[in-house]
């Protein structure tokens, strides 16, 4: 797999049964080329491991060959920023992987280094009767990208009261009195009678509906900065030890020694 460990963080695995495992939260590099060997995949609070060299990456995600199942229930590995060829053993063992393949790659890397420490000391060994090798360390600062936080998103329900004037009217019954003329006193008839009338009045009715306002949703932006990295790195230094008795006699012209 050719694919930068950086492109590889928050990708969503799918594993050979169709299934989503979780999400890539940390990758860890081949420690003989370099190139991406296993990444640990976040689900729920679990963390399981799974194979770079047959997965591949597209615009979905990281598509594993193998199920569900068979990758949530691999060995639990405690690795921080480094996997061990223990580690890397067992779990290649696990995925059924080559794992003389991979003994042979760290044999040939501990063959490599071994041969370059037989040639550093033939070298000291033919420079000893004539010159000092000053060494020194150099620092080389480098970035990985890390998950560092989770933000979400949760919607609520409040209810809060509300009040709004509302102009209605009622009805109210009144009497009115008005005298009889002349000309009806004179047709006048006792008898039981009755008069009725129906009173009205508004009445405020709510009614509720639910009403979109806005769209809210979480984005990611990047924020680029500077930042001084501290650590301390050791020096040889030289330095002209002469004989007391011969102090005076053959000084170099060049006593700086470094």
């Amino acid at each position: 797999m050719t694919t930068q460990a950086e492109e590889l963080l928050g990708a969503r695995v799918t594993g050979a049964d169709h299934k989503v495992v979780g999400t890539v939260e940390q990758v860890f590099r081949d420690d003989v080329d370099g190139t991406p060997a296993w990444a640990r995949v976040r689900a729920g609070k679990t963390g399981r491991f799974v194979p770079l060299g047959n997965s591949q990456f597209t615009r979905d995600g990281l598509s594993v060959p193998f199920d569900s199942e068979k990758i949530m229930s691999g060995p639990d590995i405690a690795a921080e920023r480094h996997m061990s060829a223990a580690q890397a053993e067992e779990l290649s063992r696990y995925y059924g992987l080559t794992v003389p393949a991979q003994t042979g790659r760290q044999d040939q890397l501990q063959q490599q280094q071994q041969q370059q420490q037989l040639q550093q000391q033939d070298q000291r060994g033919q420079l000893r009767d004539e010159w000092l090798t000053r060494s020194e360390e150099r620092i080389d600062v480098g970035t990985e990208t890390l998950e560092t936080g989770r933000v979400r998103l949760h919607k609520y329900v409040d209810t809060e009261p509300v009040e709004q004037a509302v102009h209605v009217y009622h009805e109210e019954y009144d009497v009115e009195r008005i005298p009889i003329t002349a000309e009806e006193r004179l047709r006048g008839v006792i008898e039981e009678s009755e008069m009725e009338v129906i009173l009205h009045e508004e009445r405020a009715v709510l009614r509720k509906e639910a009403v979109p306002v806005e769209r809210v949703r979480l984005v990611t932006k990047r924020v680029d900065e500077d930042r001084t990295v501290r650590d301390e790195i050791r020096r040889e230094r030289i330095e002209i030890e002469p004989d007391q008795q011969l102090s005076g006699i053959g000084r170099s012209r060049d006593q700086r020694g470094r």
